[in-house]
């Protein structure tokens, strides 16, 4: 069996001590190189990471958008319903146009928040556009003016109510 040669071609052989050596030098170096590889491979896995939250963030501005869109046809169709006479030819088809399409907002994830009238106003999921004078608790809704929406659990669009005032406000 032959010794390895000194580095450098220095000729001859290398003392164990020099092999000691080298080997440990290059266990250093892989152990640098290997450290470098894990940082990188972080920084790729980082990056691929936040690269899907900005597209899934850019489909959901997408979403949020076109839906809010939608939502006025959608109201524009239930005010159609609203003044349509009942034996107008017209009205099944307004009515089922109307279904479809909520099913369609809701199959996106856009779905109505519920608010009935007697419930606590909620400026979270609610938009007051009006306070009448009522013998019921301050705040509280009266009727809904215009269904509000969620999408992914945030207000996409308030739930547009009239609320309750105390009834001595109305002279003031």
């Amino acid at each position: 069996m032959t010794r390895p040669e000194r580095p450098g071609g220095r000729g001859g052989a290398m003392s164990l001590g020099e092999c000691q050596a080298e080997l440990a030098a290059a266990r250093e170096q892989a152990a640098a190189l290997q450290d470098k590889y894990l940082r990188a491979a972080a920084a790729i896995e980082q990056t691929r990471k936040q690269a899907e939250r900005e597209a899934q963030a850019r489909v959901a501005q997408r979403v949020r958008g076109f839906g809010l869109r939608l939502l006025e046809v959608a109201d524009n169709l239930e005010r159609a319903l609203q003044h349509a006479p009942q034996g107008d030819a017209l009205r099944p088809g307004v009515e089922a146009t109307l279904r479809q399409l909520q099913t369609a907002l809701s199959q996106e994830g856009i779905a109505p928040i519920p608010v009935q009238p007697g419930e606590p106003f909620d400026p979270q999921l609610h938009e007051a556009i009006a306070g009448q004078p009522a013998l019921v608790a301050r705040d509280t809704v009266l009727a809904v003016s215009q269904a509000g929406y969620i999408f992914e659990g945030h207000v996409l669009r308030p739930a547009r109510v009239i609320v309750a005032t105390p009834i001595a406000e109305r002279d003031g």
